[in-house]
């Protein structure tokens, strides 16, 4: 017989580090295209935007981790508030610095198209 609570745990988790690696993958490709782009606008804007990634990627690992507690039937109230109190602000600042960085990044594109 499956035990569809393990099944379903690891399926949570297996899906959050996939993303989480998705996540920090994608950081890395973007801080080595600053590399070949040198110091210019877009080089700039990518290295932005990837912080924002990396902030995102440590927002879902802590996302997976209370998950997966919370699947595993912890309850202790204070340390989950404590995980909410972590991941909310990861999500947050990643967010604003990707939104922050993309538009800065395409306001200097279209200001040298003027």
């Amino acid at each position: 017989m499956i035990d569809t609570q393990k099944l379903l745990t690891i399926f949570i988790e297996g899906s959050s580090f996939v993303s989480v690696l998705a996540g920090i993958a994608a950081g890395f490709i973007m801080v080595g295209v600053t590399k070949k782009f040198g110091s210019g606008i877009l080089a700039s804007g990518f290295k932005s935007i990837a912080v924002g990634i990396f902030f995102i990627a440590g927002g879902i690992l802590v996302d997976a981790l209370e998950s997966y507690l919370q699947v595993s039937g912890f309850t202790s109230v204070s340390f989950t508030n404590i995980l909410l109190l972590i991941k909310a602000p990861l999500f947050i600042i990643g967010t604003y610095i990707i939104v922050i960085g993309s538009k800065r990044t395409g306001d200097k594109l279209e200001s040298l198209t003027k």
